[in-house]
């Protein structure tokens, strides 16, 4: 775990691969998430790989995943 932590602590994964920011990185007050993003629907998709030409199914296997994943981060 500690190997997790270290590669996400202090923005060190994002500054390695800034092409994965879906936005504009801006510094807040928050004492949890120091910086944050402030992105488009556009950023997401340009980063996520799934532009306006991909099809409707793409994006619900997408959108599906994204609900398994929360589903399991919750148990």
């Amino acid at each position: 775990m500690s190997d997790f932590v270290t590669i996400t602590s202090d923005n060190k994964w994002f500054a390695k691969h800034p092409e994965k920011i879906a936005g504009v990185e801006f510094e807040s007050t928050s004492f949890f998430f120091p910086i944050q993003v402030k992105g488009t629907k556009e950023d997401v998709l340009r980063v996520t790989g799934m532009n306006k030409n991909n099809n409707k199914l793409k994006i619900a296997k997408a959108k599906a995943k994204a609900i398994l994943i929360q589903l399991q981060l919750n148990q």
